[in-house]
């Protein structure tokens, strides 16, 4: 077994890249692989993050005697590869995997259902919640919570000295800030699988829900999710388009607000060492609790696995207390175990504390086996028309939702 020193010596060599980003060895994978463990991972951004976490697994096969294969794929050909990898049944045993592709492929009895496994492992509670439910499919575990990132309110200082706490705060604000054809006051949420992410922040904070606990019904066109959509709306009367669109249009102090994730911080450092911005939680309706959503991947063992024990095993070592620490690292995302995300200590940065707090109110998405095509295909396209077509957000989000429930319940 490696030393605490040895272990401690990865957390840092990751944590030395770590950027909260939001999102090159071995050969093909398969579960049906009998000689090693396969596990597919997203290519690291940096030379250091790759080394960390080889040298992690490097631990885990001198503990157990065991040639871990890894295959590092780039993100954006992540799934495609998966999915292919998949339909001839070379998949490899463990793999990280988008959190809303886990109730889908749960659905589709892909994935290894960890629960019993859990309860005498590590256990869900060692894991933020919001993270963790992630992973719970009609009251079953199929993976644990990798990686986590949520969204929260930017804002340009040198325009906004206080940031608001309520929506109406945030429309005086944007009154106060707008110049016609100089300054925009919020780049906006656009359209698609983006826009249809961000969204349902603004529904939850204003009291809505974007399903129904008792049916999983569609909900985000009820009054709340109309609401939202107005509210962005009048929020985009004090935005010109041709500003608010321009290149780099935050970095470059032409609009005051924007919402993103923590990956913004060090880009905007960088690029934009002028650029005078800190972190706000998002705004609420009235003043309440802010929310806001929650973004990350997860690891899951495929069903197919030979190796289910040695697969779960390889999991909880990436994502117990110390193995955690070292993989917040590598993902460049806040650490979901909750003992390695109080050693890591991102409180002690001002903007990364905000998005820390945020997560603690984060709402994860419904994991219904057919969300993420309603989220992309039917959220994403009603928010596009409502937006950028100026279409009427009551009659959008009505049609968007009957829509929704014909896919998830058939109606």
């Amino acid at each position: 077994m490696f030393s605490s020193t040895r272990r401690g010596a990865l957390i840092v060599a990751a944590g030395m890249a770590l950027t909260l980003a939001g999102c090159t060895a071995g050969g093909a994978g398969g579960a049906a692989q009998s000689d090693s463990l396969e596990f597919w991972a997203y290519e690291p951004n940096s030379l250091s993050q790759k080394e960390a976490l080889d040298a992690l697994v490097a631990e885990f096969e001198a503990e157990n005697e065991i040639d871990v294969r890894v295959t590092y794929v780039p993100k954006d050909a992540f799934n495609t590869k998966l999915n292919s990898s998949i339909a001839v049944g070379r998949n490899p045993d463990v793999s990280y995997l988008d959190q809303p592709l886990t109730p889908r492929f749960a659905g589709d009895g892909i994935l290894l259902d960890i629960t019993d496994q859990l309860e005498t492992g590590l256990g869900a509670d060692a894991f933020a919640p919001a993270a963790m439910d992630t992973n719970v499919v009609d009251g079953r575990v199929y993976g644990v919570p990798l990686s986590m990132t949520t969204v929260a309110l930017y804002y340009n200082t040198a325009l906004v000295q206080t940031p608001p706490t309520t929506w109406d705060e945030w429309l005086e604000s944007a009154e106060d800030v707008y110049v016609p054809n100089t300054t925009a006051a919020f780049e906006g949420i656009g359209g698609g699988g983006w826009g249809a992410w961000l969204f349902p922040a603004f529904v939850h904070s204003g009291g809505g829900t974007m399903i129904s606990p008792a049916d999983s019904s569609a909900t985000f066109g009820d009054e709340a999710g109309v609401e939202a959509a107005n509210f962005l709306l009048d929020l985009q009367r004090y935005s010109d388009q041709a500003v608010r669109q321009s290149e780099n249009a935050f970095g470059n102090g032409l609009v005051a607000y924007k919402v993103s994730g923590p990956w913004e911080i060090e880009a905007l450092s960088k690029s934009f060492p002028n650029l005078e911005f800190a972190v706000a939680p998002l705004p609420s309706r009235d003043g309440g609790t802010s929310v806001s959503n929650i973004g990350g991947e997860n690891l899951v063992i495929f069903e197919n696995s030979t190796k289910q024990d040695l697969a779960y095993a390889l999991i909880e070592h990436l994502t117990d207390a110390e193995g955690m620490q070292v993989m917040a690292g590598v993902t460049g995302n806040f650490a979901t175990n909750l003992e390695a995300a109080a050693a890591l200590n991102f409180s002690a940065d001002p903007n990364l504390a905000v998005f820390e707090a945020q997560l603690q109110t984060a709402i994860p998405r419904p994991t219904l086996t057919e969300w993420l095509k309603v989220n992309d295909e039917v959220i994403g396209s009603a928010l596009d028309a409502i937006f950028v077509s100026g279409e009427d957000p009551t009659t959008v989000l009505t049609e968007a939702n009957e829509r929704a429930n014909v896919i998830l319940l058939g109606e």
